[in-house]
């Protein structure tokens, strides 16, 4: 094992030394405002500093024409003063009549719509920064960005921003204040880079770095700003109380009114590393989570989508990170729904807290929480800490640990260290990344004594823009029972791979980009024999000059299931199967008003068959209306039963103003016969400070019609204070 090892090291290092080139990288001066000095952030770039300011332009397309030169013009300029950082952006147009500009839900302001992508490295570490993206409409988008490729865009920073369409193109001013922020006080160069989409056009330009398989927020690819200094942050501390009134009606609780108060306190010990602390923390406000049926004898995933976990979530990124879009991850050491949610019912959480951020070269991170008993548990204290260090150019070793069991009283534990190697110079301008990981698990047992697994993997990948490739190991003990954590199976040896072809043609084509592909995984009993195998191929995914795209996937699956499981109202026996199908999808550019996502799927399963189509239509007809609705129809003949599921919901968003939106969600499926009605109103009457009024309701469809079950009307108002 030490000599593989040692092989793998060299060959990375290896490849490295085939880099040694470096792309000169672009810089801007920001502009420091005379004492006394304002800029009134209206989108209306008229003020004298904008003129005395330095402009960045000689924008570049990466996508389709990589390198070519813009086609329309772009322009920006930064300022700051001792509490701001301000930016303009010129997206000048030869047809302004024509700028798209569809959305005004915050974070899902891209859809339709032109816009501005702004990348900051605060640190200058080419590692990790903030995204602050705005479209014609004023609509905002924020992420955090970890180690160049995590990125959580749930993360709502405060800030303001306005834009402007006039004769001449689109324009847009914005402000983000330095308590927003973390960054080094003494740095004076930050890296910067910046994109904006051209929607009409389907065309994507960038400051620097035009190479389309690296994002705009990757910081090795970013140029510079310089001449900062003397910024401050004040006393860093940040207060957000909040109230709420509840009434509820139906189901066993009967009807029901009452109210509760809390708040949450932020604390910057240091300008890169805060504290905060939660008294009775509530989640009224979060969406809901999609309904879906589940067709594997495998448990379903849902993501996180509360605000207090998704803050500063990637700091406990660990290992690869492996996801894919129809299934979830494999493993999680560490899953933030464990904590305040059982089986989909809230669990109150008393108190909590949390430390993050970066001390040196190191970023920490640390979540502390105690929770109210679930199903006759006492209260439980849990808690998450993660570190990890800066090592080499763009890389990470890190340790992890978890400790609590939300669903019991019997104590639980799990260790582990992961290390990532990432470097972009690759056979000189190639990226490979490079993963290897290990966790521990320490389980009381119920009847006394206690029990230990493992779960440990590595994998290679190659993410470039003509070859594509991946190649993974994982492996995970039987008894691996991460109480804080999330494991898809359990006592299994998996190997998979991808390797795909992306190919691109000259001049202007009737597409964009022609990929093929295969890939696979086949997963191992522990205990020894073959559990279950997928063989994948796509003869086509083509991407059409309009950005239309469609999709050919033909699969052979292998599962060896030891116990039976249900699926719907049949039940698959245990045995060996096999089975092959297909699946062809379609989908349409969202530059246009109505747009969608059309898919068929077809072939043998089990020991049956089944078929499903899908449809997902959206309508924009202007900035202030979005309507969309989905529909999944599933036939299945497996296990001597027949069924038929069907998945449906409708969604309506109607946004006033940027800062104010009405959103309500239906959503049905036809096994559990159950309607959920979300509404939920959103008035963010000043940055960072909100109110939300929202309606759940969960009705039953009946032969006589929908009856109603359960029924709950939830006000909350909270503001933000920062001194």
């Amino acid at each position: 094992m030490r000599s593989g090892f040692n092989y793998l090291a060299t060959f990375l290092w290896l490849g490295s030394l085939v880099g040694g080139y470096a792309e000169q990288k672009p810089a801007i001066a920001a502009l420091k405002l005379e004492p006394g000095e304002r800029l009134k952030v209206d989108g209306v770039l008229e003020e004298e500093a904008w003129q005395r300011a330095a402009k960045g332009g000689g924008f570049r397309q990466y996508d389709p024409g990589r390198g070519t030169p813009a086609t329309e013009r772009t322009e920006f300029a930064i300022a700051y003063d001792l509490d701001h950082l301000y930016v303009a952006v010129w997206c000048y147009d030869s047809e302004p009549g024509s700028v798209m500009a569809r959305s005004m839900v915050r974070d899902r302001m891209y859809t339709g719509s032109d816009f501005v992508y702004l990348f900051f490295d605060t640190y200058h570490d080419q590692r990790n920064g903030y995204v602050f993206a705005v479209n014609p409409t004023g609509a905002q988008s924020d992420a955090l960005i970890t180690n160049n490729t995590g990125t959580n865009f749930s993360w709502d920073g405060i800030w303001t921003s306005k834009a402007t369409i006039t004769q001449e193109g689109w324009f847009v001013e914005m402000a983000v204040p330095f308590k927003t922020l973390s960054f080094d006080p003494e740095g004076t160069v930050w890296g910067f880079n910046m994109s904006r989409r051209i929607r009409r056009k389907n065309e994507s330009i960038r400051w620097t770095g035009w190479k389309d398989e690296i994002k705009s927020h990757n910081a090795v690819e970013a140029g510079d700003i310089t001449g900062l200094g003397g910024m401050r942050q004040g006393l860093g501390l940040e207060l957000s109380p909040y109230a709420v009134g509840r009434f509820g009606s139906g189901g066993s609780e009967g009807d029901s009114l009452g109210g509760d108060a809390g708040a949450n306190i932020r604390y910057r010990v240091t300008p890169s590393f805060s504290a905060t602390l939660s008294y009775n923390t509530d989640f009224a406000e979060t969406e809901v989570d999609q309904r879906v049926v589940n067709f594997s004898r495998f448990p379903l995933f849902f993501p996180e989508k509360r605000d207090f976990f998704l803050e500063d979530s990637g700091i406990y990124d660990f290992g690869p990170g492996i996801r894919r879009k129809s299934r979830g991850p494999t493993l999680l050491p560490y899953f933030t729904r464990r904590i305040g949610l059982a089986d989909g019912e809230i669990v109150p959480i008393q108190l909590a807290s949390k430390l993050a951020g970066r001390l040196g070269d190191y970023d920490v991170g640390l979540t502390h929480a105690r929770i109210d008993g679930a199903s006759g548990v006492g209260e439980q204290d849990v808690f998450a800490a993660r570190v990890t260090k800066q090592v080499f150019a763009q890389s990470r070793v890190g340790v992890i640990a978890t400790g609590g069991n939300p669903a019991s009283d019997l104590d639980n534990y799990v260790g582990g260290l992961d290390f990532t190697y990432r470097t972009n110079e690759f056979l000189r301008d190639k990226i490979l990344e490079a993963n290897f990981y290990a966790l521990g698990n320490y389980a009381e047992a119920a009847g006394g004594g206690h029990g230990t697994d493992y779960a440990f993997g590595a994998q290679l990948s190659y993410p470039n823009d003509r070859w594509d490739g991946t190649l993974s190991y994982m492996e995970i003990g039987p008894n691996f029972n991460p109480a804080l954590g999330y494991v898809r199976r359990k006592g299994v040896r998996t190997v998979s791979g991808l390797l795909r072809r992306k190919d691109r043609p000259g001049g202007s084509g009737w597409y964009r980009q022609l990929a093929r592909g295969a890939d696979f995984q086949v997963s191992s009993l522990t205990s020894g024999g073959l559990d279950s195998a997928r063989f994948g191929v796509v003869p086509f995914n083509i991407d059409f000059a309009s950005t239309d795209e469609l999709f050919l996937r033909i699969s052979h699956d292998v599962d060896r299931p030891l116990e039976g499981f249900d699926i719907g109202s049949v039940t698959v026996p245990a045995g060996h199967y096999s089975w092959t199908k297909a699946r062809l999808e379609y989908e349409t550019t969202s530059s246009r008003p109505v747009w969608g996502e059309f898919s068929v799927e077809a072939g043998q399963f089990y020991d049956g068959w089944r078929a499903k189509a899908s449809a997902e239509l959206e309508w924009n007809p202007n900035r202030h209306f979005r309507i969309k609705g989905s529909y999944q129809y599933n036939r299945v003949d497996v296990g001597g039963g027949e069924f038929d599921a069907h998945i449906g919901s409708l969604g309506v968003n109607w946004n006033f103003t940027p800062d104010l939106g009405w959103s309500s969600l239906v959503q049905y499926d036809s096994l559990s016969r159950e309607v959920g009605f979300n509404s939920r109103i959103r008035w963010e009457y000043r940055p960072g400070s909100t109110i939300f009024l929202v309606l759940n309701q969960s009705l039953l469809a009946e032969d006589r019609g929908l009856g109603l079950e359960r029924s709950d009307l939830t006000l909350k108002a909270d503001a933000t204070f920062r001194f």
